[in-house]
C-alpha cells in the first residue's frame, strides 16, 4: 500500500504556508488585508483619500452652475438638417454641372448625340401613335350621348 499523506510533493507545488504574499489568492490573505481593500473613501485617512486635486474632483459630486437648455426636435427647428433634401440639393447640383460641362468631348460628339437623343424621342413618338390607331375604340364618338345599359326587366301584372 501506498502512503499519501507521506508522499513527496512535486517542486512546482508549494504548500500554503510558503507562498509568498503576492501569490496568496484572495481567500488567503488576512483579515485586515482585506478590510483595507474594501473600506469605503470615507473611512480611508486623509492622506490616502486625495492623492491629487483630480481625483479630488473626481470624487466630488458636479452640479453645474447654469441649467443646460432643453433640445428641441427637429421638427420645431427652423434650419435643421434634412437629410433627404440635402441629396436631392447634391443630385440636382452633379445634374446641372454635367449639362453645362462638355467633359472634355469634341463639340462633334455633342452634336450628334443631341440628334441622336432628338432620333430617338421621334420613334418613341411614332410607336406611341401606332399604338393609339390600332387601339379599339370602346368610347362612342363625342357628342353623342351614351345610353345606359338596361337593368331591369318588364313586370307584366295580369288583373
Amino acid at each position: 500500500m501506498v502512503d499519501h499523506e507521506n508522499a513527496p510533493q512535486p517542486a512546482a507545488e508549494k504548500p500554503a504556508a510558503e507562498k509568498p504574499a503576492a501569490e496568496k489568492p484572495a481567500a488567503e490573505k488576512p483579515a485586515a488585508e482585506k478590510l483595507a481593500a474594501e473600506k469605503p473613501a470615507a473611512e480611508k485617512p486623509a492622506a490616502e483619500e486625495a492623492k491629487s486635486a483630480r481625483e479630488a474632483g473626481r470624487r466630488r459630486a458636479y452640479r453645474p452652475s447654469s441649467a443646460r437648455p432643453g433640445r428641441r426636435p427637429a421638427a420645431a427647428r427652423e434650419s435643421a438638417f434634412n437629410a433627404l433634401l440635402w441629396v436631392l440639393d447634391g443630385a440636382t447640383g452633379l445634374v446641372e454641372e454635367l449639362r453645362h460641362n462638355d467633359l472634355g468631348l469634341p463639340e462633334a460628339f455633342w452634336t450628334h448625340a443631341y440628334a441622336a437623343r432628338r432620333e430617338g424621342l421621334l420613334a418613341l413618338r411614332s410607336l406611341l401613335d401606332t399604338l393609339i390607331d390600332e387601339a379599339p375604340a370602346t368610347s362612342s364618338p363625342e357628342g353623342a350621348p351614351e345610353k345606359a345599359p338596361q337593368r331591369r326587366g318588364e313586370v307584366q301584372i295580369d288583373f
